[in-house]
């Protein structure tokens, strides 16, 4: 995770579809869950560079508990 200009947490990395409209997006060792619109990417963006942008008092942490 970076900051551009103080206001903004940006994620880079590698994106992979989970086959349950959901994906993952590995950043260094954590894994960050999203859920995705419907209908879900093709399957050829699996692996696919990404970065996602929000505002830094929109990010927060929650547990998952697998």
């Amino acid at each position: 995770m970076s900051s551009e200009d103080g206001s903004q947490a940006v994620f880079r990395d590698r994106l992979t579809p989970m086959g349950d409209g959901g994906a993952v997006l590995e950043v260094g060792e954590s894994q960050i869950l999203f859920d995705l619109a419907d209908p879900p990417p093709p399957v050829a963006v699996d692996g696919t560079w990404v970065e996602v942008r929000a505002e830094r008092d929109s990010v927060s942490l929650y547990p998952h508990q697998l």
